[in-house]
């Protein structure tokens, strides 16, 4: 970069900043900072408190004091419009709130009874192989605590207290995947020696009997028509619900069933 290059590019944030009237001198270090902070990464980023506190931090070092006060001010109204919004985007959650109650009480009360009525289906695959089961679901138990948490970090990282709503819904969506288990996602997750135990237990159910078969069969067309009659339910246009995702074959379909089935856990794993 040449030394008028240099210069233009100074100039252009005491443009930007005009308020504050800075020196060069204070631009300068203001365009170090804006380059540090502009710094691509695809592992790390700033929530929006996390970019107004290295801010707020940085410019402490740079302005005096009354470019500090004029500048403190600006930034509390900018906070305060920010956090607004947030209120006024958690409304839109209470209509979800709704879809995921009727989704919850739909799984407890007609989705799974089914399932805990038969001997077979609630102490049969256990025959399997029991150790390999109770690892399994160990795991998936493990699994749901890390993904609360996550749920957890990553809203108050963000929301703070400001999207109460919004945290509702989120955690309802995860006690759907403590009644009924996820083991789609949770396939996803799985580190090698868990996703060894999955296959071989897989192999295990690749051939249920036949009323079993039937049985998950239903179920799932069950759930699945229900999901999509709530959804149109609380979502006029179809296309803020409906998702596309690759075609499942046969054959994952039918894993998914077993597999959901093996995990099943009648204290639903104490979400």
């Amino acid at each position: 970069m040449t030394h008028e290059e240099h210069k233009w590019l100074i100039n252009l944030v005491k443009d930007r900043h005009h308020t504050l009237n800075l020196t060069f001198e204070q631009a300068e270090k203001v365009y170090k900072y804006e380059q540090d902070k502009g710094v691509y990464s695809n592992k790390h980023f700033f929530s929006a408190w996390e970019e107004w506190d290295y801010e707020l931090a940085t410019f402490k070092e740079i302005l005096n004091e009354e470019q500090f006060k004029n500048y403190d001010s600006f930034l509390k109204d900018c906070i305060q419009r920010y956090e607004q919004s947030l209120i006024e985007q958690d409304k839109e959650q209470i209509t979800e709130i709704a879809c995921c109650e009727e989704q919850i009480n739909f799984c407890k009360t007609q989705f799974l009874p089914d399932f805990f009525k038969d001997p077979y289906l609630r102490f049969g695959l256990l025959s399997y192989d029991k150790a390999k089961v109770e690892y399994l679901r160990a795991e998936y138990k493990r699994f749901l605590n890390d993904a609360k948490k996550e749920i957890l970090t990553s809203h108050f990282r963000h929301n703070r207290i400001f999207k109460p709503n919004e945290l509702k819904v989120a955690l309802m969506r995860h006690n759907l995947s403590c009644i009924i288990p996820n083991y789609s996602y949770f396939k996803q997750q799985m580190d090698e020696p868990t996703k060894a135990v999955a296959l071989f237990l897989n192999s295990r159910l690749r051939y249920l009997p036949d009323n079993v078969e039937e049985l998950l069969v239903r179920k799932f067309n069950e759930l699945k028509d229900f999901n999509e009659h709530v959804f149109k339910k609380y979502y006029s246009d179809p296309k803020r619900w409906q998702v596309v995702v690759g075609k499942q074959t046969d054959e994952d379909e039918k894993e998914h069933r077993a597999m959901t089935l093996l995990l099943l856990d009648e204290e639903k794993y104490d979400c």
